[in-house]
């Protein structure tokens, strides 16, 4: 194993053999399976990420991928970075917007009609009892195009990437110079359900952190997120084959 292995952050590992796509994620490895999913809606991706048997990225799940990936230079990062750049990557955490309130933010929401089903009440229960799926951020914080540093301590992009995420964020395309973008809302004037993704802007080479898409949207891509299982006796399952 080199150094490269052990470093906090490390780029993209990949395991052809397998089609498993490795990045670091909360100091562990997290496995994404190769080919992609989509492009499709929000809705088509997720049900086909399931029929697999794999489980759909969050926020901060894409957050650790997109660091990877911008840490690499191999034919896998590449083909990832034109997703981005020819549509985006769906992240399966929904957002309720909540007027004169804030932002309920949920990893893996259940979907009713093509987007996330997102209960208030539901949420505040949740939140209450510490459940770490769900999150709350009050209205306030900047959207729009910000610094790199502004966009790691944004309270939105925290909420939805986790403060690790946010960072990874901020950090993945910091060598270009272009200033990220974060899609959200400042305030609503009813109750808001949208979705989120990562792309590019600015000519390609900004990046794009959506918190206000819409499931429907046809130019969606994802990656599944492999889950090691035990079975009966004691082994471990194989990743979804390739399609």
């Amino acid at each position: 194993m080199t150094q490269a292995f052990l470093r906090p952050y490390a780029g993209l590992r990949v395991e052809d053999y397998r089609t498993k796509l490795t990045v670091t994620h909360n100091n562990k490895d997290l496995i994404f399976m190769h080919p992609a999913y989509g492009r499709g809606t929000y809705a088509d991706v997720k049900a086909a990420i399931g029929k697999d048997s794999l489980r759909p990225p969050t926020m901060a799940e894409n957050a650790s991928l997109i660091y990877a990936v911008f840490d690499s230079d191999c034919k896998y990062s590449v083909e990832i970075k034109d997703i981005m750049a020819e549509g985006w990557l769906w992240a399966f955490t929904g957002t309720l917007y909540v007027p004169n309130k804030g932002a309920f933010i949920q990893d893996d929401p259940k979907i009713r009609r093509g987007m996330p089903f997102m209960d208030r009440e539901s949420l505040e229960q949740k939140l209450n009892a510490k459940d770490p799926s769900v999150r709350f951020v009050r209205f306030g914080y900047q959207v729009g195009e910000m610094s790199f540093l502004k966009l790691a301590k944004n309270p939105y992009v925290i909420a939805l990437a986790g403060e690790e995420g946010a960072e990874k964020l901020a950090k993945a395309l910091d060598k270009y110079k272009v200033k990220p973008f974060l899609q959200s809302f400042g305030s609503v004037d009813k109750i808001t359900t949208r979705v989120s993704a990562l792309d590019f802007w600015n000519l390609g080479i900004g990046l794009d952190v959506d918190g206000d898409k819409h499931g429907g949207d046809l130019g969606g891509s994802a990656f599944g997120v492999f889950v090691e299982k035990a079975t009966e006796g004691g082994a471990k399952n194989s990743p979804a084959k390739n399609r």
